[in-house]
């Protein structure tokens, strides 16, 4: 027994450490599949708001692979939505580690089993159980799900997280010894310089500038601009991308180094962190370059509200001041996770900044740091303390609202700042019919003109609502219930060629608060695609030989309401 112990104990302990890394325990997991693994997302990769928490296993473009639980441990969390990660499965394991499986086909079946009773004591497709030690209980290797494409997915693949259990942060999978072939370094597409201040001169302009590298024997080099001539305070970033053997997939890289005259005085590191701080993402990025061209280049320069945990050295906030004469030899080393690296090397001569000029701002200041509030007869806007990245000079305009539109369209600074949380905002409502009061909301209009509900609600002349995003706004209503469309209902109502019912739920403009379908009166269990829109009931004992009744109501945020019936026979 002592020596079973002292086994165990070993290996726990048995660790590994890289590329000063923390440490973590190695070959205690295995694979969750039992195909060599190919990655079509890497940890904390950039996506919209948010670090990418786990990474994507490619499954052959197919569903219903086995996923097999990494270690022994029990069920600690099923969590089934929408969107998301569709259907999840979280499994505690006793070295303080979860794992987490998404966008599933499906559970096992003494998994399943206990979803569904859930599902139906709870009346709801939508779940998210919490369970103890004792409920359900897993072994090294076991299946316990299948592969799928649930949830919000771009196509069929297991997302898989390892997450400390102490406080949910999850981890690079790939530092627990998961094998993935991988030799080709990462690519760099491009070096970005901006001016940091009125006065700085880039190559003699204060505007940014664009550099795209090509790689010369081992190392990237900027051509003919290889010296940039820089007067006054200037920042940088890259846009690049890593690579796996025999894949084309544009992966997020791990680490990303500046240096300066060989001085290091920049590193990021992705080996962890928290889900409250993802989404200062926006503020890693040159958010604006993300929203115009959908490119996202890493900024060097740390924003004061800038709260990632991910950086290990930031000298003077990434802001570099050249002196006039001196040359500086700069350096980014880009690498992933298995070692391979990339170096870019440039040159900035100094030079002397542009004369002293005053900047023409708005009058209005937003403090980072503190509350602000904008508001006049028409409008109020509150933005928290901590809701911006660095403080702004707040640009603010109006002009008359769109066709169907019951307010003015305001400007609220632009849409190429990025907001961390979100701002109360209110607009006065103008020459709506009085029983519209309870369909009003605010609506987002894009340069397109297209609308999108920011949601809301009426109140003493004014519609109320919180926004996370700037941008133009103006008060609309939303009178039309959702669209009901039968997909493979047939006119005669006979079922006895197929296995279950699929309808499409649309709704133009407040969303889909909520749906329900009942056989016979009774609640039946609806599965909801929110990507494709989709609704479908697979046929189980609810579903009884001769004439149904089915009926299916669903709701909008607005309170509209829409209901479909049908007579099926089995």
């Amino acid at each position: 027994m002592f020596k079973l112990l002292l086994k165990l104990i070993f290996s726990f302990l048995v660790t590994v450490q890289l590329n000063g890394q923390s440490t973590f325990p190695q070959d205690y997991f295995v694979s969750p599949l039992d195909i060599p693994l190919k990655l079509s997302g890497t940890f904390a990769e950039l996506r919209t708001d948010h670090f990418h928490s786990g990474i994507d296993i490619k499954t052959g473009e197919q569903t219903g692979l086995n996923i097999y639980a990494i270690a022994g441990g029990y069920v600690s969390r099923i969590k089934i939505q929408e969107g998301g990660y569709g259907k999840a499965l979280y499994i505690t394991h006793p070295n303080g580690y979860v794992s987490v499986y998404g966008h599933l086909e499906k559970f096992n079946d003494r998994i399943g089993k206990f979803v569904l009773e859930s599902q139906y004591q709870q009346e709801s497709y939508t779940i998210d159980l919490y369970l103890t030690p004792d409920d359900i209980t897993v072994e090294k290797g076991e299946i316990v799900a299948y592969s799928g494409n649930s949830g919000y997915s771009g196509g069929p693949h297991l997302h898989f997280e390892i997450r400390r259990e102490a406080d949910q942060h999850p981890i690079n999978p790939l530092l627990f010894g998961f094998r993935v072939a991988d030799q080709r370094a990462p690519v760099i597409n491009l070096l970005r310089v901006y001016p940091f201040g009125p006065n700085t001169l880039i190559n003699g302009s204060n505007k940014a500038i664009d550099l795209y590298p090509k790689i010369t024997g081992s190392r990237y080099v900027v051509g003919a601009q290889d010296t940039l001539h820089i007067g006054g305070p200037f920042y940088t970033g890259i846009n690049t991308i890593d690579l796996f053997n025999g894949g084309i997939n544009k992966n997020g890289v791990y680490r990303i180094r500046l240096s300066i005259n060989s001085e290091l005085v920049y590193e990021h590191e992705m080996e962890s962190f928290s889900f409250s701080e993802t989404r200062y993402i926006n503020s890693l990025i040159d958010y604006a370059e993300f929203i115009k061209n959908r490119r996202q280049v890493q900024k060097s320069r740390v924003e004061p509200n800038n709260q990632l945990s991910i950086y290990k050295k930031v000298l003077k906030d990434g802001v570099f001041n050249p002196q006039a004469g001196d040359i500086y030899r700069m350096e980014y080393e880009v690498s992933d996770i298995a070692g391979n690296s990339s170096i870019l090397s440039f040159v900035v001569k100094g030079e002397l900044p542009a004369a002293e000029k005053e900047s023409v701002f708005s009058a209005t200041v937003f403090n980072y740091n503190s509350d602000n509030t904008f508001l006049n007869k028409e409008i109020r806007l509150d933005v928290p303390k901590g809701a911006l990245y660095d403080t702004l000079h707040f640009v603010y305009t109006s002009e008359p609202g769109p066709t169907g539109s019951f307010s003015e369209m305001y400007h609220i600074h632009n849409e190429y700042t990025p907001l961390q949380s979100w701002c109360e905002l209110a607009i006065k409502t103008k020459d709506f019919p009085v029983d519209l009061s309870d369909k009003l909301l605010i609506v987002r209009v894009d340069d397109d003109n297209k609308w999108s509900s920011a949601g809301g609600y009426y109140k003493d002349g004014f519609v109320h609502t919180q926004i996370r995003s700037f941008g133009k706004y103006c008060v609309a209503s939303d009178t039309l219930p959702p669209q009901i469309i039968p997909v493979n209902i047939p006119a005669n109502g006979s079922l006895l060629a197929q296995q279950d019912i699929r309808i499409k739920i649309k709704d133009e403009l407040a969303g889909i608060r909520s749906y329900r379908g009942t056989l016979n009166g009774n609640w039946i269990l609806m599965e909801y695609d929110a990507k494709s829109d989709l609704l479908t009931y697979f046929f189980d004992k609810h579903l009884k030989d001769g004439e149904n009744s089915f009926e299916l109501t669903v709701e909008d945020e607005s309170g509209n309401v829409a209901t479909y019936r049908s007579s099926l026979t089995y």
